[in-house]
């Protein structure tokens, strides 16, 4: 028997009983009664309380609801589940807590104390109630019954069944709630009910619940039971990739309060200077002129009537303003102000701060502003653009990105989080997966047991590091082994009997496998204490794990040929072992069947006999067990296990012999050829110990009987592993070797692109001839693909077939096809077709951007899931939400009180609420809401906005970032390189095969050539060791892939000249057969190396460039060069050109050559002088201005066009003149191989052309007229020569492959959806009109006949499905939101067969086709563009180093640096204080904190005010606001006054006080001249709007606004890249302008989307409507006005085409979009994104550039005079005055010390080297990277010399004691010395010599530990010499000298020192 006691030892749980709750009350007042003593012992104590211990914190791993810790579930027994435990968190020890652990391990905490004053832990009705809660069935009966009736929910029913429904729901809710009281308690206690806030939300729907059944005057609180939804959340936290996401989620919401608040304050500002400009001007009407005499009353009435408005009989009227600019009013209508309602129902308006503050929210979140934007400017005039920019740059590009922003890191927190999580988790696994068991279990249990014991010790093999190791690592060594763990190793040492014998020992190291340092199980208990685990754990972490031997293919151990390898070798392969127990027990099964008959007696004896030490109680069983292994095997033994001598002996055999072995033989192992074959003596074992765990049988000697074949494995070896006889196996390899063969891969690549084309072709109203030969094609292809299919399973076999995933596809596509053409006649299953498109997808396989792309869906694809889901959870509860809130109210206003009939997207049943949320999520939440407004009110809002937040900018913005995070991981060029690698693509493969053959066809040609010329053998060539460099005998060099040949220059030189590029066929053919080879066919073969000095060689220059680089092994040789700029011009002409005509170089050396060069150097100069730069660029502006002047009005001003004829004719002379010029001085070679140069240079042709054109009088020609608009290029030119703009564009440029790459990707994926549109609806879109456009009812008109009998028009929709084409129209509005609900509304309606007429909602599913595209048309491709952006934008800044740097010019970024580390900031000398004495306290007062605090206060109330006005108010509340703006004027006033006499003329240098000078005399002028200013200059109302900027100053007051600051940093920083790309957007929409004028001028207008303000008439009212499509906003409208064909004439009075042109508006719309949508403005949120990242890690570091400023500030006071200098004696005060995290607080002394701050002339410290000393010292680091080098702010630091430094000074004065001291004591000792010189340290300051010489032994031992960095003796010291030092404080404060703060306030703070 063992001690019960010892066993006690390791039990962590025991039940908890009466006895427990004893024990914690005896240690609960044992505790209180220690805490009375240390109370009252520290009240006696005066020296401070005792170093107190940390107090313990509840651990984490056994938190209640997280599963029990891999640690502690070997010790957890079967009849603890459910039971109450004793807690096992030592945290809970003294507190009245019990735990219980579910079936799923999942523990539960319960508090110990009766729960309802009643029911003690131990009564039975609570624990059967914890017994229930804690099943793990009982929270998923729970889950199902919330889902049950979530699904409840969205099903409209009768009252009576939901009645009863709710009923039986909440009787379900009632008796979960009343488990869960019973079993936890109500309240007062922790882990009662109550204490969890998901209870609050069960809690209240209950008794909301109970509240509706029972008090029906409540009404409709059913509602608010659809929040139980979100206890969906809650079990879900358990799935790991959703609990990031959920965790994300969360983060997100907290951080994004911060985004909230400046969001929220920032729209505030532009809802308050909206309500200023345009209250009550958006009810401008059209009003009908009447010649009529009408009343002031009839007149009212008239222009109140809406039949008198213009449009009459529709809803939206035209909105029309009286200033120039503004829209007019048509023909016999007249423009009246404050006319009527606002526009949409009367929801649009600023005329209240609520409505202005929707619109600006409405602005930012980008929802249908177009129209908001139509309205004020056809109201107030073009100019007001500039608000809308303001609000669309600052409000939704850079706010709603930097959530964006936020999202994004909080993802990408959590998931850092996360994975350190999980990683955690599974080391824990792995070190303690022990099995336990009990010495009573049965037999076979123990067999199991050994199983696992064994099979962990191959686990533990494979984990542990090689032996080899241990060697040097001592405290492992295998000699001390033995007594910490068990040791064991398998040793291939040589053996007594046999030298070339295996054999298993437990000593000595082995250099063929790794040793395991083991965990020993304690005897009694086989169970291991935790302290012990964690010992280990200890040092496994401190070795890495070796390769899983379960990877390495490890021979049978009679396998004669086995290489065992060193434990070197292994380490090479350092793989972590994720293999599972199944693989390995697979391979364990599968060496047993190969090989039953080997066997090593020997080796398994002694390692299991060390396995088990003599103690265990297992050893006699075991060698029984051993035994009867022998017996069965002895009929079969195999010989004994030799290993390979040579190997071991390390012969010369192994060093890699070329003749002999192939390449790879040199190689270093990896883990395929690794062989140890020592482990199979272990697998053999377990294979048999296996058998019989399987069989269970009893412990005899049958357990080795034959084990019984799994099904699986039966299967397998009966039809998959057949022998193929040999002719098969021919025919196979020849199959193969068809069917593998690269071109055949180029031929199914082409039929998969012919298959697609077919499918592409489909269209309505085709030809039955056509459609026979589309169907044929589609055939053809299919058979070739099951060809392919078949004959690949033939040569591969079926089982390596399905290895491969896209055989897979394939197979399952052909299977498709197939079963498609089975069923071609049943109807409905036209779908299956469609999947014939998934073959596009096969172009995966070879084309791998979309590899990648697709390679990234899917590694995405888990948290998508997850994403999706918690999106659907958030659509559902919105949905669900409205359904049940607003239903009722929709009916009754639509349909009883208006009688309009419900609109389109309503709340009416689930499907229809889904659409609205879904709608909302894709960012349109406007019109929804104000139909939801109407019918049931304000209410709605909140709802929406709720909605659109979560949904649209939390969730979606969530989407994005997972995008972008896995973009991160990828990179769009270089996967492809590493993929090649591994498996080479066949279709370049293929390509290569023809470029091959190409030049090998030329090289012949060329070699035939020259033969024939020549008349003479090539000469043969030598190649060197490398393949790098050869040379032919003629001196021609081939050097790193170029053919060179050395030509003497002018000195006589011999120098190589290149010659030709040699391609990868020819070098092969020089360098890869030397021996087989004769050297003349070697040569011939690299026939166009062949070409000598002599003879000219015949090869074109085009061919030459022609030729490939060569692709060799050898890297090519890089030399580095110092770039140096010359200050003269290049040679004119090329080397070529001067070689074949020699006579160039004779004329150069000539006068007229130098004088020719003279001129040319001049030239150049004059190109690079900087006025001629700016000549130039003041040329193409004027040029780009006059092109803007070209509008529809010029053929009105004769002037102008004959002045712009002149000028364009001047632009052309003077930009030939510069071209002209550049090729003087530049040469043609260096002109035309420059870009930007040939930009130029076609831009001048085009010029000279139209000149020339005019001159020949053929200027009307239409090609002409095409050409004339590409002058609209010509503002491109000043890209190039302005460095901000040229930065961003070669950025862009560098992006373009990859963005091109990626619209391909979406072309192709968006192909799938077009056929897939195409089949559904072409030819369905058609409907029967009426006169005035409104579709007629199917019951009046069924079908086409009917309505072309009944003379009324059938029209198609504009936007169709009718081919390819239109569905990608379609299908890019739907992407972008415009225009796509008229789309779903007509795909929705249309019927089921081509030619009936549409009825509405008849084919509801086809919604749901719109949302699978959005979701992965929309949200997915779309932002693949941001993400393509960002990951290009990233690669950008590796290279160039920094973050916006690439968008920077030199300057910008020393801004950039300077924005980022403010301190290049000097001093800024303090305003004097006034001598006058009022001034005096008026500078104190304003100078003051809590003064600019009061003015803040007042300017935020003067805000409120400001808010309170209304359209329409009261004349009593306009006089009261009156009086009060008065009184904030007199504030202001008064404000002013007194800073002015305070600060006098100082005032003026402060930027924020000359702003409030202008607002104040402004203000004072308004109420002066009454309402006379506002009609000349800016409302003064306006300018104090702009004022609250001033919170600005105030925010850095405020310790909490950091997350705000960050914010405004990370704005602040961003402007200079923001600039640029604003730049950018305004040269695209400049461009795109001048071609829309060019283009569109003429097109009629009204008409959809244009108008007389919106249109392509002048160049302004072209940019303006450029602007709002840069958000993509209403670009459906002018799409369509653009093609308008019906409401236009071909040539009109004036001989204009006023029609629109349909494939010109496509492309002209759609670049435009793609340019500035998709590109563009993706780069503003790249820039933000970057920058936000940024700022928020500059904050996490710590230092900010706000806290430099902070120390500049505080610096003033020290130094009014900013001489940059304060005496030494101010610098402790200084440190201690600074704000955190820069401040050192007193006691400082030690620390300046340490610090060794530079001390300059007359004891004098500089601001920049404290600073730097600060930094160094915060930081923690020596080495301050951050602060830059100082610059010009420094210059008076030269007027000093540095003449010691803070530590220098200590050390003086130290050696200065001790030498005073030894003169003291020798004076003492000899006596009658005088006395010495005196020191200037006043030592004796505490009174007679022995006290200062007490002191100087303190100090003393002090400046030891200083210098030693030792740390304080005892506490108590310590305390005492702080009290003397308070004294010796307080003579320094009192100043008795100047130097005595060496001295005295020498504080022993021996903590900070250490």
């Amino acid at each position: 028997m063992e001690d019960p006691e010892e066993n006690e030892e390791f039990m962590p749980f025991r039940l908890f009983t009466r006895n427990s709750l004893f024990e914690i009350e005896k240690r609960i007042a044992a505790e209180k009664a220690k805490a009375a003593l240390e109370a009252a012992k520290d009240s006696d104590d005066d020296e401070g309380p005792a170093h107190q211990e940390e107090p313990l914190k509840p651990n984490v791993k056994l938190e209640a609801g997280k599963k029990l810790p891999p640690t502690l579930e070997d010790y957890f027994l079967p009849e603890h589940i459910g039971r109450p435990l004793e807690d096992i968190d030592e945290y809970y020890q003294n507190k009245k807590t019990f735990c219980v652990i579910g079936k799923d391990k999942t523990v539960f905490r319960f508090s110990a104390t009766d729960g309802f004053f009643l029911l003690s832990p131990f009564n039975l009705l609570r624990r059967i109630a914890l017994y229930i809660l804690v099943h793990p069935w009982f929270s998923i009966l729970v889950m199902l019954t919330i889902l049950a009736n979530c699904v409840f929910m969205t099903i409209n029913h009768t009252k009576e069944v939901s009645t009863m429904a709710e009923y039986v729901f909440t009787a379900i809710y009632t008796v979960e709630s009343l488990v869960k009281m019973t079993a936890r308690g109500f309240l007062l206690q922790p882990f009662t009910y109550l204490r969890d806030p998901w209870n609050w939300l069960d809690f209240g729907v209950i008794a909301i619940a109970y509240m509706t059944m029972f008090i029906k005057a409540l009404g409709n609180l059913s509602a608010l039971r659809t929040f139980r939804v979100l206890r969906a959340l809650k079990t879900v936290a358990v799935v790991p990739g959703l609990k990031t996401i959920v965790g994300a989620l969360l983060e997100a919401v907290i951080r994004l309060r911060d985004v909230g608040i400046l969001t929220s304050f920032v729209l505030s500002i532009f809802a308050l200077v909206g309500m200023q400009l345009y209250s009550g001007r958006l009810r401008n009407k059209c009003v009908l002129n009447t010649n009529l005499n009408l009343t002031d009353e009839e007149w009212f009435n008239y222009t109140r009537t809406e039949d008198n408005w213009h449009p009459p009989g529709s809803d939206t009227k035209t909105m029309c303003g009286n200033s120039s600019s503004a829209g007019k009013c048509p023909a016999n209508y007249t423009c009246r102000e404050d006319i009527g309602d606002n526009p949409d129902f009367g929801f649009t308006s600023f005329d209240n701060f609520g409505w202005a503050l929707l619109c600006a929210f409405r602005l930012m979140t980008q929802d249908y502003w177009e129209n908001l934007y139509m309205l004020v400017l056809r109201a107030e005039g073009l100019p007001h653009c500039i608000y809308f920019i303001l609000v669309i740059l600052l409000g939704s590009f850079y706010l709603i990105n930097l959530i964006l922003a936020i999202v994004a890191m909080s993802y990408d927190e959590q998931q850092k989080a996360d994975k350190a999580d999980e990683e955690e988790l599974a080391e824990e696994k792995a070190m303690f997966s022990w099995p336990s068991f009990s010495s009573s279990e049965p037999s076979e249990t123990k067999i199991d047991n050994l199983t696992a014991d064994i099979e962990e010790m191959i686990d533990e093999l494979a984990k542990s590091p090689s032996t080899a190791s241990n060697i040097s690592d001592p405290p492992f060594s295998p000699d001390k082994v033995e007594d910490s763990v068990d040791g064991i190793s398998v040793s291939s040492e040589k053996h007594s009997d046999d030298p070339n014998r295996l054999q298993v020992g437990p000593h000595k190291a082995s250099f063929s496998l790794p040793g395991s340092p083991y965990v020993r199980r304690r005897r009694s208990t086989r169970k291991i204490s935790l302290s012990l685990a964690k010992q280990k754990l200890r040092h496994h972490t401190e070795r890495q794990p070796l390769v899983h031997l379960e990877s390495l293919n490890l021979p049978y151990a009679d396998d004669s040929n086995a290489v065992t390898p060193s434990s070197d070798d292994i380490r090479l392969c350092n793989i972590p072992s994720k293999f599972s127990m199944l693989s390995r027990r697979a391979s364990l099964r599968r060496a047993f069947d190969d090989s039953s008959r080997r066997s090593s007696y020997a080796s398994v004896t002694s390692r299991t006999s060390h396995r088990h030490s003599p103690h265990s109680p297992d050893k006699d069983k075991l060698s029984k067990l051993m035994e009867a292994f022998d017996r069965k095997n002895k009929t079969h033994l195999s010989p004994d296990v030799y290993l390979d001598k040579s190997k071991l002996e390390g012969n010369d055999d192994s060093e890699c012999d070329f003749s002999k072995r192939s390449k790879t033989s040199c190689r270093t192992p990896s883990a395929s050829q690794v062989d140890p074959k020592d482990v199979m003596v272990l697998r053999e074992l377990i294979d048999h110990v296996e058998v019989a765990s399987r069989r269970k049988s009893g412990f005899s000697g049958s357990i080795f009987s034959i084990e019984k074949e799994p099904l699986k494995d039966k299967v397998y070896r009966l039809l998959c592993s057949w022998e193929v006889p040999w002719w098969f196996a021919k025919i196979q390899k020849w199959v193969g070797f068809i069917i593998l063969d690269a071109f055949v891969d180029l031929f199914i690549t082409l039929c998969i692109l012919a298959n697609t084309g077919f499918m592409a072709l489909d269209q309505h109203g085709m030809s039955e001839e056509m459609g026979r030969t589309l169907e044929l094609g589609n055939k053809v292809c299919s058979y070739i693909f099951a060809a392919e299919a078949f004959l690949k399973i033939i040569a591969l076999g079926f089982i390596v077939y399905i290895k491969d995933g896209w055989n897979c596809f394939d197979f399952f596509i052909v299977s498709l096809s197939f079963l498609e053409m089975l069923l071609e006649g049943v109807k409905g299953l036209s779908v299956l077709r469609t999947f014939r498109l998934l073959r596009v997808f096969k172009l995966a396989k070879s084309w791998q951007t979309l590899n990648m792309l697709i390679s990234i869906v899917a590694r995405t694809l888990g948290a998508l899931g997850n994403l999706t889901f918690v999106l659907g959870i958030v659509i559902f509860i919105f949905a669900v939400m409205g359904q049940q809130l607003f239903a009722q109210d929709y009916d009754r206003f639509y349909i009883d009180e208006t009688k309009e009939g419900l609109p389109r997207w309503c709340f009416k049943d689930f499907l229809h609420s889904f659409m609205i949320v879904f709608r909302v999520l894709c960012g349109e939440w406007i019109q929804s809401m104000w139909y939801c407004i109407r019918a049931v009110g304000n209410v709605c809002i909140p709802f929406f906005l709720l909605t659109y937040v979560i949904g649209n900018l939390v969730v979606l913005n969530l989407f994005l970032a997972l995008l972008i995070s896995s973009f991160g991981t990828e990179n769009l060029q270089n996967d492809s390189g590493e993929e090649e690698a591994g498996a080479p693509n066949k279709l370049a493969e293929a390509f290569n095969r023809f470029s091959r053959f190409g030049n090998w066809v030329k090289v012949h040609i060329i070699v035939l050539v020259k033969r024939t010329k020549e008349g003479k053998r090539p000469l043969p060539v030598n190649v060197d060791t490398n393949g790098k460099n050869g040379t032919m005998l003629d001196g021609t060099v081939i050097g790193n892939g170029n053919v060179c040949e050395m030509t003497l220059d002018e000195n006589g030189h011999m120098t190589p000249t290149t010659k030709a590029e040699l391609n990868g066929d020819t070098v092969d053919a020089m360098l890869s057969e030397p021996s087989t080879r004769t050297p003349s066919r070697a040569s011939e073969a690299g026939g166009k190396s062949i070409a000598s000095d002599s003879d000219a060689s015949t090869m074109s220059d085009a061919e030459t460039q022609s030729l490939k680089k060569v692709e060799l092994d050898g890297e090519p040789e890089i030399n580095e060069v110092d770039v140096e700029f010359a200050e003269y011009p290049d040679d004119c002409l090329c080397s070529v050109f001067k070689r074949k005509f020699k006579c160039c170089r004779t004329i150069e050396d000539t006068a007229i050559g130098r004088f020719w060069w003279d001129w040319r150097c001049k030239a150049y100069r004059l190109t690079q002088h900087k006025y001629f730069e700016t000549f130039i660029i003041t040329m193409i502006l004027v040029s780009s201005l006059a092109l803007a002047l070209e509008d529809i009005y010029l053929p009105h001003r004769p002037w102008l066009f004959i002045t712009l004829e002149y000028m364009d004719k001047v632009f052309t002379v003077v930009f030939l003149l510069e071209m002209f010029l550049k090729w003087f001085a530049f040469g043609w070679k260096f002109y035309f191989t420059d870009a930007w140069c040939w930009l130029d240079f076609v831009i001048v042709a085009i010029s000279i052309i139209m000149v020339v054109a005019k001159v020949f009088d053929i200027g009307d020609a239409e090609a002409l007229k095409a050409m004339r608009t590409l002058r609209a290029f010509r503002p491109l030119r000043a890209v190039s020569r302005w460095e901000g703009m040229r930065v961003v564009v070669n950025a862009l440029i560098k992006a373009i492959p990859s963005i091109f790459n990626v619209l391909l990707v979406c072309i192709v994926f968006w192909l799938i959806f077009c056929i897939v549109g195409v089949q559904f609806f072409s030819g369905k879109f058609f409907k029967c009109e009426d006169e005035f456009g409104n579709r007629l009812n199917a019951t009046i008109v069924p079908n086409q006949t009917e309505c072309i009998a009944q003379n009324y028009t059938w029209v198609n929709s504009k936007i169709n499905f009718d081919n390819v084409v239109n569905a990608y129209l379609a299908l890019f509005q739907v992407a972008t939101y415009k225009g796509w609900i008229g789309i779903i509304k007509d795909s929705v309606d249309s019927p089921s067969e081509k030619g009936q007429q549409p009825i509405d909602e008849q084919s509801q599913l086809y919604y749901l086709y719109f949302v699978l595209f959005i979701i992965f048309g929309s949200f997915f491709t779309l932002n693949l563009f941001i993400g393509v952006i960002i990951d290009n934008f990233n690669k950008q800044k590796k290279k160039a180093g920094g973050s916006l740097e690439m968008f920077m010019t030199e300057d910008q970024k020393k801004y950039y640096k300077a924005m980022k580390r403010m301190q290049a900031r000097s001093p800024i000398k303090a305003i004097p204080r006034p001598n006058w004495f009022p001034a005096n306290h008026l500078f104190d007062l304003t100078t003051s904190q809590k003064f600019d605090i009061l003015i803040m206060i007042v300017i935020m109330l003067n805000m409120v005010t400001m808010t309170m006005e209304h359209y329409g108010q009261t004349e009593t509340f306009t006089d009261t606001l009156y009086w009060v703006n008065f009184s904030f004027i007199v504030i202001f006033t008064a404000e002013c006054v007194m800073k002015l006499l305070a600060l006098r003329q100082y005032y003026f240098k402060i930027p924020w006080n000359v702003f409030d000078f202008v607002v104040v005399v402004l203000s004072i002028l308004g109420l002066a001249l009454g309402g006379y200013l506002e009609e000349f200059l800016v409302s003064p109302t306006l300018l104090r709007v702009v004022r609250v900027f001033r919170v600005g100053r105030v925010l850095r007051l405020v310790k909490s606004a950091k997350g705000i600051r960050t914010l405004l940093f990370s704005l602040a920083v961003s402007l200079p890249a923001l600039f640029n790309i604003g730049l950018l957007l305004f040269l695209v929409l400049f461009i795109y302008a001048v071609f829309g004028m060019n283009f569109f001028k003429d097109v009629h207008v009204p008409y959809a989307g244009l108008d007389d303000v919106f249109n392509f008439q002048t160049f302004f009212k072209s940019i303006i409507t450029l602007f709002q499509m840069c958000t993509s906003a209403g670009w459906d409208g002018v799409l369509d006005g653009l093609m308008n064909t019906e409401d236009c004439t071909k040539k009109d009075e004036e001989g204009k085409n006023t029609c629109g042109n349909y494939p010109l508006a496509v492309l002209y719309l759609i670049t435009y979009l793609v340019i500035s949508f998709l590109v563009v403005v993706n780069m503003y949120i790249a820039v933000i994104l970057e920058n936000f990242s940024q700022a928020t890690e500059d904050v996490q570091q710590g230092l900010t550039p706000e806290d430099f400023d902070m120390y500049y500030e505080k610096w003033e006071k020290y130094d009014p005079d900013a001489t940059q200098y304060i005496p030494l004696e101010k610098l402790s005060d200084f440190v201690d005055y600074l704000d955190e995290p820069l401040q050192l607080p007193k006691p400082n002394y030690f620390l300046l010390v340490k610090l060794d701050i530079p001390i300059y002339e007359g004891d004098l410290c500089f601001c920049r080297d404290i600073l730097d000393a600060l930094t160094k010292n915060f930081l923690g680091t020596s080495d301050t990277g951050d602060i830059p080098a100082e610059e010009a702010g420094d210059k008076k630091k030269i007027e000093y010399e540095v003449i010691s430094s803070t530590l220098l000074r200590q050390k003086e004065h130290y050696a200065a004691r001790i030498i005073q001291k030894a003169y003291r004591n020798y004076r003492a000792a000899h006596g009658g010395f005088p006395d010495p010189p005196p020191y200037d340290v006043a030592i004796d300051i505490a009174g007679d010599n022995t006290e200062s010489n007490l002191n100087v032994e303190r100090h003393q031992g002090n400046e030891i530990i200083e210098m030693q960095d030792i740390p304080s003796k005892e506490s108590e010291e310590k305390d005492k010499e702080k009290e003397k030092d308070k004294d010796s404080n307080e003579n320094f404060d009192r100043g008795e000298s100047d130097h005595t703060i060496v001295e005295v306030d020498l504080k022993p703070d021996s903590d900070v020192v250490a």
